[in-house]
Formats: structure tokens, sequence, C-alpha cells
């Protein structure tokens, strides 16, 4: 048994946490809302006084942080000192490749290890086991986060160098972001049409249409159910912004991206705590209710 230090424990965070636990490893954890560290508090975490006794106290440290900006301050702002040559720290959230690279070559000069690490799978995943993760970094680091990793994580690629993989992780995300816009038009055309739901998704789970997006988008919209479960309209906005740039950077001028991005933008003002199922309300390319 190890101790793994885990900060950042929402939607995504909690269910790594059990899995870590139910595994074997002792758990210390760190959060800004307390509220959402009492779960796994009450099935056996213990909880880090800060992000800089977490990593002082860790073997491993791993993370499930909400964004660019967060993942900077607790990294470098709290963490960075208190690393240790050989420590592995992974971050599973979503950011921008360049502060992939910024935060690796900050612990590398520590001779700390620091790995790219996002997930794909949802909070669903999470629970089950079945996340797939792209990793960007060292090899020994991929190589330490594998066996903590193989609790929530079915598959782990590792891309390469640090920033890499963020930079498939964004791919992911922009393939999610177009797909979450086809389930919510589909989920209007079957209601415009008077088409039996139940038969339809039947038929449209069976052929060439299906995808994890349309399953996981289509039932909920077509049911009006809008809540979130760990997926925020808000949340794909801003990973937004960093595949536009990767997308810049690649030079590819994507016909279908800003369209999608158009409908989450304008859903997200008003919306933003809500399921992408929620995007059936703001499809500019639909002509009244359906």
């Amino acid at each position: 048994m190890s101790t793994i230090g885990f900060v950042g424990v929402g939607a995504m965070g909690r269910p790594m946490v059990q899995r870590l636990m139910a595994t074997g490893h002792d758990v210390l954890v760190w959060g800004r809302t307390p509220a959402k560290l009492r779960e796994v508090l009450d099935a056996g975490a213990r909880l880090g006084e800060s992000p800089e006794a977490v990593a002082d106290q860790a073997d491993a440290v791993l993370g499930c942080l909400l964004d660019g900006a967060a993942i900077e301050e607790v990294y470098l702002g709290r963490m960075l000192d208190a690393a240790k040559p050989g420590q592995l720290f992974a971050e599973h959230g979503t950011c921008s490749p360049h502060i992939a690279e910024k935060v690796h070559g900050a612990f590398s000069a520590k001779g700390a290890h620091f790995v790219d690490a996002p997930v794909s799978g949802g909070p669903m995943g999470a629970e089950a086991g079945t996340l797939v993760c792209a990793a960007g970094g060292d090899a020994a680091g991929i190589d330490l986060l594998r066996p903590l990793a193989a609790a929530y994580t079915t598959r782990i690629a590792h891309l390469g160098g640090p920033g890499r993989g963020l930079m498939l992780k964004l791919v992911n995300n922009f393939n999610v972001s177009i797909n979450f816009v086809a389930a919510a038009e589909t989920a209007w055309l079957i209601k415009r049409l008077g088409l039996d739901p139940d038969e339809s998704m039947e038929i449209l789970f069976g052929g060439f249409a299906d995808s994890a997006c349309l399953r996981m988008g289509l039932p909920k919209a077509l049911a009006g159910d809008e809540d979130a479960a760990g997926m925020t309209l808000g949340g794909l906005v801003e990973v937004q912004h960093a595949i536009a740039d990767l997308l810049a950077s690649a030079g590819l001028e994507s016909g279908i991206f800003p369209y999608a991005r158009e409908v989450f933008a304008n859903a997200a003002e008003t919306d933003s705590e809500r399921h992408p199922s929620a995007l059936t309300r703001w499809l500019p390319g639909a002509s009244g209710p359906a």
C-alpha cells in the first residue's frame, strides 16, 4: 500500500479516489470545496490540510482540477516547493498543452515527474473503472502512473512529451462538442417529425449513427432531462477555447466546429450548469419549436 495524494475531488475525482481506496491505497485528499470531500472522507480517505501538505506526505500526487488556472495555481503556486526527486505528479484534468509544458518544466527542474494525463469516459466511466487516458511526459513518469491509474482506467496511451496527452484530449473534445450538437439536432428532428422516441433510439443505436455522445445526449434531450451529471455546458465551453487554439496551430479551418461552438456558447450564457442535452433549446438552425 502506498500513500496517494489527490487534489480536486469533484464529479470525476470522487469516483477515482474511491477506486484507488478500493485497490488498497491510502489516499490523502484536498479540495477547495469541503462539502465535496465528505463522501470520500466518510469512505476512508484522509484529509490533507493543503496542497503543500499533500505533496509533502504522499508518495505520488494525482489530480483532477477544473481548468488551466487551477492547475497552474495548485501545481506551480502550491505544490512545486514540496516536490521531491523521483516523485510523480499527474493531472487528469483538461487544459492547454502549453500549461502542461510549463508545469512539466518546473517539476523536472526539481527532479520530479509531471504527467499530463487527461481522461475520457465521464463520471460513469470513472465509477466503472473504464476511463481511457492519453498521457504526455517522460517515460519514467508514465511508468509510475500506470499501476496507480489502473484502478480507474482500462488503457493509458503514451503520446510523447509534455502536452501531447492534452493534444489528443482536445481532439477528443473537438469530436464530443460536434457530436453533442448533432445529438441535440437529432432529438429536435425526432420530436418535430413526431417519430416514436424509443423506437427511433433502438434503430439509431444499432446502426452507423451510434456513438457514445448519441447514447448519452439523445435520451436526455428527448426526455427533457438537463441534469448535468458531472458534465456541464460551461465546462465544455471552457475547453473549446483551447480546442480553437489547437485547430489554429495545426492550420485546420474546421467548417463544423465553429457552428458547434456557437451553439454551446449561446446555451452556456444562461444554462452553463446544465447538461449538453439542453442544447436542443439553442439550435440556431432549427426553425420554430420541436
